[in-house]
C-alpha cells in the first residue's frame, strides 16, 4: 500500500514528465512552424495512447480470469465429488472428497 508522501513523488514524476514532453513537443512545433496548438494536441495523444494501452491490458487481465474460472467451474460440474485444482503446468489435479487421494478419471478406481 502506497504511503501519501509515495502518491506526491509519483504525481511530481508524472508532471515533470509531462512538462519536459510540452516543452520538447512545443520546440519541434515552432522549429517546424507548426501551429501552437500542436504540442498540446501531441500531449493529449500520448496521454490517449497510454491511457489505452492500460485499459487494454486491464482487459486482457479480465477476460483471463474470467476464461480461467469458467474452465475452473466446468471441471467441478464435470467431476462433482472431487476437488478440483488447476496446475501451473496446465494439467488438472483432482481429489476424491470422500477418500482425500488423487482421482484418475483414465484409471478405474478399485
Amino acid at each position: 500500500m502506497l504511503m501519501p508522501i509515495e502518491y506526491g513523488v509519483i504525481l511530481a514524476a508524472i508532471g515533470g514528465f509531462a512538462l519536459f514532453v510540452w516543452t520538447l513537443t512545443r520546440m519541434i512545433a515552432q522549429s517546424l512552424h507548426w501551429p501552437a496548438w500542436t504540442g498540446i494536441a501531441m500531449l493529449f495523444g500520448l496521454i490517449g495512447a497510454v491511457v489505452v494501452a492500460s485499459l487494454n491490458v486491464s482487459l486482457r487481465r479480465e477476460l483471463r480470469s474470467r476464461r480461467e474460472h469458467r474452465e475452473q467451474a466446468e471441471m467441478e460440474q464435470r467431476y462433482p465429488n472431487c476437488r478440483v485444482k488447476h496446475l501451473a503446468s496446465g494439467k488438472w489435479f483432482l481429489t476424491d472428497r470422500s477418500t482425500g487421494r488423487e482421482y484418475r478419471p483414465d484409471v478405474e478406481q478399485p
